[in-house]
């Protein structure tokens, strides 16, 4: 008897590590190897990993001419992960990354509007992708921004200097920089009660887009990365009651 019993409580123990292992599979995905870290230096000048730029500059007319944005201005990181059948099986993915945000903007008695605007920022999405080729719901569904700044400056001083600016070489001018850097992460899930995932190969997709923006004298630069993102496969019991109130 006491044979049997020992038998028992391994055939127990295995059984209940076989279940832990089954629902809860792990994967990640990340941005490239080499990738030096996002950053800021004491001047306010952004370096390292992914950049996207856009500038405006002011016309002999007064006028301005922006630049289309050029660079690494959208990224993604994949990982794949498998799951057993399962009722309640859900993913939860995690994109975490670092974000550095660069906005610049001068105003100048030769603009025929003394006005600038600079606009930059980082927005994330994840997709999941199942057996043959299916896709599977995510919430939230669509881009989430991780990070965004808008800043503008004008001014009518020039305008009441008018005579003193025009005696000086390059007009009269004020300037407004700022430089941010930060790191983010955001829960992204998919499966669960209302989306049942099926046994098989799923491929988990986290695509970053930039958006840059700006008017009369500015330049706008976003940096991401380095980048993570995993994916954990866990599970919803039915006792558990979602989003009560």
């Amino acid at each position: 008897m006491k044979k049997i019993a020992a038998v028992l409580a391994v055939l127990a123990f295995v059984t209940t590590v076989s279940f832990a292992q089954s629902s809860g599979n792990f994967s990640y995905g990340t941005s490239p190897q080499n990738d030096v870290a996002c950053s800021i230096d004491q001047n306010g000048a952004m370096s390292g990993t992914e950049q996207c730029h856009e500038s405006c500059t002011l016309n002999t007319d007064g006028t301005s001419t922006c630049s289309t944005p050029s660079g690494t201005c959208n990224g993604h990181a994949v990982a794949g992960i498998k799951t057993s059948s399962g009722a309640g099986n859900i993913f939860v993915v995690r994109p975490s990354a670092v974000i550095g945000l660069l906005t610049d903007v001068t105003v100048n008695s030769k603009q025929t509007v003394a006005s600038s605007s600079a606009l930059a920022g980082v927005d994330f999405k994840v997709t999941v992708t199942g057996p043959n080729g299916t896709n599977v719901p995510v919430i939230p569904s669509g881009y989430i921004t991780y990070d965004s700044r808008y800043i503008q400056i004008c001014t009518n001083l020039f305008q009441a200097l008018s005579t003193q600016c025009l005696a000086i070489s390059g007009g009269c001018f004020i300037t407004f920089n700022e430089s941010t850097v930060s790191a983010h992460s955001f829960d992204f899930l998919a499966g669960g009660p209302a989306n049942p995932l099926t046994a098989g190969q799923y491929t988990v997709t986290t695509t970053w887009k930039t958006a840059l923006g700006g008017s009369g004298i500015s330049e706008s630069l976003t940096c991401v990365g380095p980048l993570n993102m995993t994916v954990q496969q866990n599970k919803v019991f039915s006792f558990n009651t979602i989003n009560p109130i």
